[in-house]
C-alpha cells in the first residue's frame, strides 16, 4: 500500500476538494495556489539543468557498451518511441471523439468568480531554454558516447546523482502540495467534479490501447509463435506485477534482467539492453501522454493539434525522453515547460496533466517494463542475425 501512497494522496485531493472545495476560503485557495505557481516557477528554473543532466548521464554511459549495439539500442529506441507517440495521436484523435471528447461537443463551465490568481510570482530569469538543453545534452552526450573519456562520464553522472536526489528528496514530497494549488485553480475556475468524472473513459481507452501493445511486442518478438508468446509473457508478469506497485522502472529492473535474461537465453544481450533502455524507452508514456494532452484540450474548449504541430511535438517529445528523471510523473514535468512554450497549456492545464499522468502511472510503467523486457528479445534477435554475417560476438 505505501508504493501507492502518492496516488492515494492525490484520489483523496480531488475527492475533497470536489465536495468541500466551496467552503474553503477564497484566501486560503490563493495560497495553495501561489505554493504551486512558485514551486512550479522554481522547477521550470532548473528545467534546462535537469534535462541536461539526464541526456548526458543517459547517452555518455554507451560509452562501455559494444558500438554495435549502441547504434542498435539507441536507432530503435528512437524509432519505437515515435511509432509509439504517433499511435498515441492516432488514439486519440480516433477514441476521444467516440468517447465524446470533442471540442466541440464538450460543455464548459462557467465561472462565476473571477479566475483564482496567486498573490505572488518569482520572476526567474532564463538562462537557457529547455530546448536549447535538449539540443546542447544531446550533443555533449552523443560525444560522450562515442569520443568521450571518462572523467566526463565521471562528471555527467555526479550532476546526474545531484540533480536525482534534488528531485527525489525535495521535489516529490511536495507533489501533492503542487498539485492541489491546481486543483483549487481548476475547481474555482471551473467544475473539478464534473472534469475528473468525465475522465474514467480515457483512463480505459488508455490502457486498452497499452495492452494491444503489449501484446503486439511479445507477438513480435517470438515470430508470431503463440506458445513461446505465452512462456515469454508468463517469465515477464512478476516484473509487470512489481510495476504495478511500485510504479518504478529502476526499482523493477532485478526482475525485469532476470525475466530478460530467461526469454532470451543470452545473458550478455539482457544485461546491456534492461539498464540501457530502462529510463529511455517508455511505450506506456508514449501512448498515454498524447491521449491526456488531447483530453485536456478537449475539455478546456480547445482544438487539438493538426498533425503538423504534432510532429513537431513528437521531435521534442522523443528527444526529452532522453532527458526523463526517474520520479513519478517525470515525462509530464519535463513535457510541461515545452507544451506551455509552444502548445498553448496554461497552468491549470498543466496541474491537471501532471494530476492524470500520475493517476495513471501503475499501468505507464507496467507497459514501459513488459515491452522492454520484449525488446531484448528483438535485440537478441538482431545480434544473432548480425554475428551470422560476420559480425563480432561483443554485439
Amino acid at each position: 500500500m505505501k508504493e501507492f501512497g502518492l496516488i492515494i494522496k492525490l484520489a483523496v485531493a480531488i475527492v475533497l476538494i470536489s465536495l468541500f472545495g466551496d467552503l474553503v476560503p477564497e484566501t486560503i485557495q490563493r495560497l495553495f495556489f501561489t505554493m504551486s505557481v512558485v514551486m512550479k516557477g522554481t522547477l521550470i528554473f532548473f528545467m534546462p539543468l535537469i534535462v541536461f543532466a539526464f541526456i548526458v548521464s543517459c547517452l555518455a554511459a554507451f560509452r562501455e557498451k559494444a558500438p554495435l549495439l549502441i547504434l542498435l539500442i539507441l536507432g530503435f529506441v528512437t524509432v519505437s518511441n515515435f511509432f509509439f507517440i504517433q499511435m498515441g495521436y492516432v488514439g486519440g484523435k480516433v477514441g476521444l471523439p467516440l468517447l465524446g471528447y470533442a471540442t466541440g461537443t464538450v460543455v464548459q463551465q462557467v465561472a462565476a468568480l473571477a479566475p483564482l490568481e496567486p498573490f505572488f510570482t518569482i520572476p526567474y530569469p532564463e538562462i537557457m531554454s529547455t530546448d536549447m538543453a535538449l539540443l546542447l545534452g544531446t550533443v555533449v552526450g552523443l560525444y560522450g558516447a562515442f569520443f568521450g573519456n571518462r572523467t566526463l562520464i565521471s562528471l555527467s553522472n555526479t550532476l546526474k546523482q545531484k540533480v536525482q536526489w534534488g528531485l527525489t528528496k525535495l521535489f516529490i514530497p511536495l507533489v501533492p502540495l503542487y498539485v492541489i494549488g491546481f486543483l483549487f485553480k481548476v475547481h474555482h475556475d471551473e467544475s473539478l467534479g464534473e472534469m475528473f468524472a468525465n475522465y474514467g473513459p480515457v483512463f480505459m481507452l488508455v490502457i486498452a490501447l497499452q495492452a494491444i501493445s503489449t501484446f503486439v511486442f511479445f507477438f513480435a518478438a517470438n515470430s508470431g509463435n503463440i506458445e513461446r508468446l505465452k512462456t515469454s509473457f508468463k517469465n515477464a508478469l512478476p516484473s509487470g506485477l512489481v510495476a504495478l506497485s511500485t510504479m518504478s522502472s529502476a526499482a523493477t529492473m532485478p526482475l525485469t534482467l532476470l525475466a530478460a535474461e530467461k526469454n532470451t537465453k543470452n545473458k550478455a544481450v539482457a544485461e546491456v539492453v534492461i539498464p540501457a533502455t530502462t529510463n529511455i524507452h517508455h511505450v506506456g508514456d508514449s501512448l498515454c501522454l498524447p491521449i491526456l494532452i488531447a483530453a485536456v484540450y478537449a475539455i478546456n474548449g480547445i482544438d487539438p493539434m493538426g498533425y503538423s504541430t504534432y510532429l513537431l511535438f513528437s521531435v521534442y517529445y522523443v528527444i526529452a525522453k532522453f532527458g526523463v528523471a526517474s520520479v513519478p510523473g517525470g515525462e509530464a514535468i519535463i513535457l510541461i515547460p515545452i507544451l506551455e512554450h509552444h502548445f498553448g497549456f496554461t497552468d491549470s492545464m498543466s496541474g491537471l496533466l501532471t494530476t492524470l499522468y500520475i493517476l495513471s502511472d501503475p499501468f505507464i510503467t507496467t507497459t514501459n517494463v513488459l515491452c522492454n523486457g520484449a525488446l531484448a528479445m528483438l535485440m537478441d534477435k538482431f545480434c544473432g542475425r548480425l554475428r551470422a554475417f560476420g559480425q563480432p560476438s561483443s554485439c
